[in-house]
């Protein structure tokens, strides 16, 4: 089995790392702190920080432990298109997008299955191809986002949430934000990173 390229190498994880985390654990330095994390030597028990806290940094620096391990697919691999409430969202809660490959939604699914905050995951028909195929071959534009956003009728569920689009497709976000009412910012390119981006007040650990 050829494993896919879920972008792990992506991840700046030094750039969520605190004095406070490394001391907590142990540690004089950020490096020190962090070539034991990803090695594996250190498990929550042995660091003064809440779980809440470590965990996401454990994921970011061992995208392996949250990621599941999926297979390149030679064609697309549509899965169904549509809104899909994780925890009870509300209507200012995150709209996290991205495409209709059955590859993404697995990998979206484990992330998103380490919360228990709300989201509305939104899944935009790109014929099957995964974000950076979908950006390739264009199918990953604002205009499928629009026509997304207009068939579950996110303006009435989420009018007050604001739009993450995934790292790839930072390159349409302008076209988009001129085009619908919600705001749109930029999530990062791997899912792992998820935690870590949204922080402790918006990614609470399940």
């Amino acid at each position: 089995m050829i494993r896919a390229d879920l972008y792990e190498n992506t991840i700046q994880i030094e750039s969520y790392v605190t004095s406070q985390d490394c001391s907590a654990c142990g540690f004089h330095s950020r490096s020190e702190f962090l070539d034991n994390l990803r090695a594996g030597r250190l498990q929550p028990s042995q660091c003064k920080m809440t779980k809440m806290r470590f965990l996401p940094l454990l994921w970011g620096a061992r995208p392996n432990e949250i990621l599941p391990d999926v297979q390149v697919f030679q064609h697309p691999s549509p899965s169904p298109a549509g809104i899909v409430p994780v925890n009870q969202p509300k209507k200012n809660s995150p709209v996290l997008v991205s495409g209709n490959s059955k590859l993404t939604v697995e990998v979206m699914t484990a992330v998103l299955s380490t919360t228990s905050s709300p989201f509305w995951y939104l899944v935009v028909d790109t014929d099957g191809h995964t974000v950076d195929m979908a950006m390739v071959y264009e199918t990953f534009t604002s205009k499928r986002v629009v026509h997304g956003i207009k068939q579950i009728n996110l303006d009435q569920i989420a009018p007050d949430a604001t739009l993450f689009l995934p790292g790839f497709a930072a390159s349409i976000r302008e076209e988009l934000s001129g085009k619908i009412h919600h705001s749109v910012a930029i999530a990062p390119v791997c899912a792992a990173e998820l935690p870590l981006f949204f922080g402790k007040t918006l990614w609470q650990v399940a």
